[in-house]
């Protein structure tokens, strides 16, 4: 067996939000957000990743599939582990490793960390060349980006992350059908302008130009989670899926007077504003802002509202709205559902077609 250390692997690839250059000052490579993600094409009979994660309370899942299928889920180890991803594979043909972070960052945990530190491939085990993918996409979300109750019975209701499954949403599906580089910026219970609860601090447009903000720790800081993020040329499709917990959290914010009142304003002017600062790191981008796997009834004439306005405002034609199937209309047996009453796979798999069917008319 050969050990790489990760950053002397010249083809590999990553996926998400990082920081620049994607290797950190340990030499590590760090996976963020929800879905992050690390892959190397390999011809190779096994290969091993050395993986490391801190946290407090909620432990850390991955999930790692070979040519794109997964092949197995598991928390990550706190020590620096040498951990086999695949054995016995045919190193006659070319492999597609996969390691997905299945768990979202935990705000507020100032020890949240993955890390992946080497490779280990058999001794006539070789990286190949990762063929380029067709686009990229942007997903800007909430729990539901983030793969919330894409595990466990229907009738699992405790907030753990063994629950997360970001590797099975509808982005990661989506992403799949597309050909697509894709990264997520997404956190359970947080909204466009206030979170479920209105707590206006969880906000996600707060956190939308660093590279993980919500993992302000020091050491998490020394990593580069508060440095500015570098959009590069920016995505050609940017999916919103955001305002569920703005509806959930809007009468919190209520005059009394509901949509005409100060937090449908509130809504309205920061569709427009966020729209806005979208647009200025993806010059080129289709953007379409999504509702309804969760059914809400506030939130969705606001975020029209606020992008009619915007479209008129900017003269900006390249932006859309798009709702989808909720999961109370598809979800019929326990295998169609989710956990902790979030959307389940039949509706994950419903969205991500009804946006690439969208996407193909444009």
């Amino acid at each position: 067996m050969k050990n790489y250390p990760i950053n002397e692997i010249k083809n590999k690839r990553l996926l998400g939000r990082n920081v620049s250059g994607g290797i950190c000052k340990d030499n590590a490579v760090r996976l963020f957000w929800a879905g992050s993600t690390l892959e190397v094409n390999v011809k190779a009979r096994e290969i091993w990743a050395e993986i490391s994660c801190n946290y407090d309370v909620h432990e850390i899942w991955i999930a790692v599939e070979v040519n794109g299928f997964q092949t197995s889920r598991f928390i990550a180890p706190k020590r620096p582990t040498w951990i086999c991803l695949a054995r016995n594979i045919n190193p006659e043909k070319e492999n597609l490793i996969s390691i997905i972070k299945d768990t979202q960052p935990m705000s507020g945990d100032v020890l949240h960390e993955l890390k992946i530190s080497a490779l280990r491939l058999d001794d006539d085990g070789l990286f190949c060349d990762l063929q380029p993918h067709a686009c990229k996409i942007e997903f800007i979300g909430d729990s539901i980006t983030s793969g919330e109750g894409l595990a466990g019975k229907p009738d699992e209701m405790d907030w753990i992350t063994q629950w997360f499954c970001a590797s099975k949403t509808y982005a990661a599906q989506l992403a799949k059908k597309m050909n697509a580089d894709w990264s997520t910026i997404s956190q359970c219970g947080w909204g466009l302008c206030w979170g479920w609860d209105g707590d206006v601090t969880s906000a996600i447009p707060l956190y939308y130009n660093q590279v993980c903000g919500v993992l302000n720790g020091e050491q998490q800081q020394a990593m580069g989670t508060c440095d500015a993020l570098s959009y590069g040329g920016g995505a050609e499709y940017v999916i919103l899926n955001l305002g569920t917990n703005d509806n959930s959290g809007f009468k919190s914010q209520d005059d009394g007077k509901g949509v005409d009142g100060v937090a449908g304003k509130a809504i309205v002017a920061e569709v427009k504003r966020f729209l806005g600062e979208i647009r200025k790191n993806n010059p080129h981008a289709k953007i379409i802002w999504t509702w309804g796997m969760i059914s809400i009834d506030i939130v969705p004439s606001l975020i029209i509202k606020g992008v009619k306005e915007y479209i008129t405002e900017s003269k900006d034609k390249d932006v859309y709205t798009l709702e989808l199937e909720s999961m109370e209309k598809l979800e019929k047996t326990e295998e169609d559902k989710g956990s902790r009453g979030h959307p389940g796979p039949i509706t994950h798999k419903k969205a991500a077609e009804r946006i690439f069917d969208f996407i193909k008319t444009l």
